[in-house]
């Protein structure tokens, strides 16, 4: 069920891609983000679960889907529409470019998961718990981030203002240490079965943590933070003093 779980991430971006072109819209884009996960694990397991760790797996990313699919579709509602899109949406191949990626993105970060349903019998011990135990710190993290910023944006007293209260307090953007945190755990819960080339699979963390710090998240919300609030000597400092992601490291 190897290739029947890729083709399934490919097929339902394809949808995406086709959905949110003809409909001009990126409303469901992170639905089919989330889902993509759902699918893949859940084709896994229907046909491959024989060991407990098999069974938390499915629980990990069901949990994980649901709440991130959930609140950005909420968000995404809230505010309307994404500017990252504005001008990507109008171009087929600017757009599908962006589903590519992001079906490919989802293939890597499964690379543990995928290699994990390969093997039998898991016993199941201390590194499974570490990894499952690191994985809900970063679900917990990046929920209580996601609906503090989200009630402080809803808060009309706040126009204007940034968020620096909470976890954001602590970390300028909490909510992707939490994410990052997640995939870490997963990664280690895979640690048990991997042989030879498998170790190749932490490639999964390193690639979400790629994606926040370089590409996608950091650089994207850094620069439009300071467009908005680059001016306020509030913001000057709290950029000065305040960890971008990892606590008393970065």
């Amino acid at each position: 069920m190897l290739l029947e779980s890729i083709l399934t991430v490919i097929i339902i971006n394809a949808i995406g891609l086709i959905w949110g072109y003809t409909q001009q819209s990126d409303k469901a884009t992170d639905l089919f983000y989330s889902l993509s996960f759902i699918a893949l694990t859940g084709v896994l397991w229907s046909t491959q679960a024989d060991s407990l760790i098999h069974h938390l797996l499915l629980g990990m990313i069901l949990l994980w889907g649901f709440r991130l699919g959930s609140y950005l579709f909420k968000r995404i509602h809230a505010i309307g529409k994404d500017d990252r899109f504005d001008e990507m949406r109008k171009h087929f191949i600017r757009f599908a470019g962006f589903w590519s990626i992001q079906a490919v993105s989802v293939l890597i970060l499964s690379i543990p998961i995928l290699i994990t349903f390969q093997k039998s019998n898991i016993e199941f011990g201390p590194i499974h718990l570490l990894g499952v135990g690191i994985w809900g710190l970063g679900l917990l993290i990046e929920t209580l981030a996601d609906q503090q910023k989200f009630a402080f944006r809803q808060n009309a007293a706040n126009d204007g203002q940034f968020i620096q209260t909470g976890l954001w307090k602590q970390l300028q953007h909490p909510n992707y240490f939490g994410e990052i945190l997640c995939w870490l755990g997963i990664f280690i819960c895979a640690t048990p079965s991997l042989e030879s080339w498998e170790w190749l699979s932490i490639v999964s963390p390193i690639w979400i943590a790629f994606l926040l710090i370089f590409v996608s998240g950091i650089p994207l919300l850094q620069k439009a933070s300071k467009k908005k609030y680059g001016a306020l000597k509030s913001y000057q400092t709290y950029q000065k003093n305040t960890p971008l992601l990892i606590p008393f490291v970065y």
